[in-house]
């Protein structure tokens, strides 16, 4: 694990209410955040941390299982050459925020989890007007 991994790791242990769960796989951490806590943890990771780049987002269904959708960000920075992955859970008809103010780039995926699952991102720009 980088040390700006270790370093938000620690942050978010700060904050029990933002993580949910941490797992490590062959070097690759994944953190779980509370739907409710997404903005000021991505907002933390970008300016506090260095994470100046979305990658992906990839939403998640787990049919059968609840909450149903699982939504995926993929992070970088560029600074410490460090990958991020954090993820959220959502129910069908219960909106994620949207983190375009974060990340411009979010833009697109969150419009494409929308189209391909019908996951809703409130405060999106162009998808608050479709809802």
């Amino acid at each position: 694990m980088s040390i700006v991994v270790e370093k938000f790791k620690e942050a978010l242990l700060a904050m029990p209410s933002s993580l949910l769960e941490w797992k490590e796989f062959r070097g690759e951490s994944t953190f779980s955040i509370a739907k409710e806590k997404l903005v000021t943890v991505c907002l933390y990771a970008r300016d506090k941390m260095g994470f100046d780049m979305l990658l992906d987002i990839t939403p998640v269904d787990l049919l059968g299982e609840e909450p149903r959708f699982q939504i995926v960000y993929e992070l970088y920075s560029l600074e410490h050459a460090a990958y991020l992955r954090m993820k959220t859970y959502t129910q069908e008809e219960d909106p994620v925020p949207s983190i375009v103010s974060i990340w411009p780039a979010a833009n697109w995926h969150e419009r494409e989890a929308y189209d391909m699952m019908g996951i809703q991102f409130d405060g999106h720009p162009c998808l608050t007007r479709i809802l």
